[in-house]
């Protein structure tokens, strides 16, 4: 393909996280520190408008839309599934058992490797476009997406609210602080997608039930094309230490009056006591 116009049938590829469902974590009572055993698992929010993205786009041009994902874990077969019916052609699950890429860096080395390993796989020369949420519903740290356009030396957009393609240049519409702004850029190139680019599909019953049939491929770290283990190994990393809710124990105080104006008065006697508020 050349930057003067794009294939008759674009190959994009979409980043796919999936997370604990944030709005279902639970703390541990005594540690604080996050259940995530209780937890069930998603795909990220952002990943679910990436993947909306890619189809949109891959639906105007006849083109074809595949998702690649890093995992310590393997997800549930079911949260897989989903994107698989929400019409992704196949599904690559790179499993990382031992957590070699933790941080940022490491992450976007290994999907950078990922992804040339589809490409070949697929009899691609290379992906036209490549997909990625803004961030990812657990972490949030917005660097995944940029580094892997620099892994792969394509250039990047972020952060895209809306997106055009058209003779092999994307466009991408974005809404930052102050102004709006129209970027332009010759694919194959990454961009990453806010949540407001679009509303992600539901999958249909149907859609659901033939999922099943489409490829979830399962590769492991020594399966990636290019990736030298050891330089991964040997990578400076980015280490969480903890991660915690802090205490938030209840006094459980029941407020009670002849009337409404009275409780309220004694309401804020007691926010004044306490020092929540000043009076």
């Amino acid at each position: 393909m050349t930057a003067a116009g794009i294939a008759s049938v674009p190959s994009i590829l979409v980043c796919v996280k999936f997370v604990p469902d944030p709005a279902q974590l639970q703390a541990e009572p005594l540690t604080g520190r996050p259940d995530l055993k209780r937890s069930p698992f998603r795909i990220s929010t952002f990943d679910e408008n990436a993947i909306e993205a890619a189809l949109q786009l891959a639906a105007e041009h006849g083109g074809r839309a595949v998702a690649m994902s890093l995992c310590a874990q393997l997800p549930p077969k079911d949260v897989v599934l989903k994107a698989l019916a929400m019409g992704v052609a196949a599904v690559y699950l790179v499993k990382d058992e031992e957590r070699l890429a933790r941080d940022p860096l490491r992450v976007a080395t290994v999907l950078a490797a990922t992804a040339r390993t589809i490409a070949a796989r697929e009899s691609l020369a290379q992906w036209d476009l490549v997909i990625c949420g803004e961030a990812s519903a657990d972490e949030y740290n917005q660097q995944v997406g940029p580094r892997l356009a620099a892994a792969l030396n394509l250039p990047a957009i972020t952060y895209a609210t809306g997106l055009t393609l058209l003779n092999g240049v994307l466009r991408a519409e974005r809404a930052i602080e102050d102004r709006s702004e129209t970027l332009e850029v010759n694919v194959p190139a990454l961009v990453t997608v806010g949540t407001e680019i679009n509303t992600a599909r539901m999958p249909t019953v149907l859609q659901i039930m033939g999922a099943g049939r489409k490829p979830m491929v399962e590769l492991t770290l020594a399966e990636l094309t290019g990736l030298d283990i050891d330089q991964l190994k040997a990578f400076p990393a980015v280490e969480v230490l903890d991660v915690f809710s802090p205490p938030s124990a209840r006094k459980q105080v029941t407020i009670k009056g002849e009337s409404a104006d009275e409780i309220a008065a004694e309401l804020l006697r007691r926010l004044g006591t306490d020092g929540e508020v000043t009076l």
